[in-house]
């Protein structure tokens, strides 16, 4: 028991001393929950607009290296990633890739974006970052207005990663009664993939 509180304490000052590059503190309570496999959500809504910001925490129990490979196989990610149809690359190195996401949204509606991804490895952290990029001749009602945000494992040991999971997304505009649009860019969609992302790495 001594050694399993000695982690959890472990666990919430290093949430602490990430709080200070995300500005989102968890509570003692909540680094309790993170350490027993809870998923922790943090979503704020921009005053009159669809816009929402989310920062979620989840650890998962499987190499940082291993979740890193997982959600950077592009061609793979439809397989758990919702809403998502299919996945174009066009150009991927070791620094990053640029892609392309199409997704199938419930009564038939088709949305269609571009992310420029960046990586950054380090020993004890992996880290991918997104923006979305001009994709000429699309109409706006055929995408969204904005989205960006990263990935970050970090590396708790060997099998171990605490995932730090953040998103900030434009829908652009959504006309009256498609409201349901936006839970599905947001928080629904983002607690079914990090679900499934956790289950997919900790896959044997």
């Amino acid at each position: 028991m001594a050694a399993v509180n000695i982690w959890l304490l472990s666990l919430s000052l290093l949430l602490v001393s990430t709080a200070y590059a995300t500005g989102i503190i968890l509570s003692e309570k909540e680094a309790k929950q993170l350490g027993t496999g809870a998923l922790i959500i943090h979503a704020t809504s921009v005053k009159d607009s669809y816009v929402k910001e989310i920062h979620a925490f989840l650890l998962i129990q499987a190499p940082a290296e291993k979740v890193f490979s997982l959600i950077t196989d592009y061609a793979h990610l439809p397989s758990f990633m919702p809403n998502l149809a299919r996945t174009e690359v066009l150009n991927k190195d070791d620094t990053g890739a640029v892609v392309n996401y199409y997704l199938d949204l419930p009564f038939g509606v088709h949305k269609q974006y571009r992310l420029k991804l960046d990586y950054d490895k380090q020993p004890n952290s992996w880290r991918m970052a997104w923006h979305q990029l001009d994709w000429q001749g699309l109409e706006p009602e055929h995408t969204i207005a904005d989205t960006r945000g990263y990935w970050y494992l970090q590396v708790m040991d060997t099998q171990t990663t605490q995932l730090h999971y953040y998103t900030k997304t434009d829908p652009g505009h959504v006309p009256f009664g498609l409201g349901w649009f936006v839970d599905y860019l947001t928080e629904k969609t983002v607690v079914k993939l990090l679900e499934n992302t956790k289950a997919k790495a900790e896959e044997k």
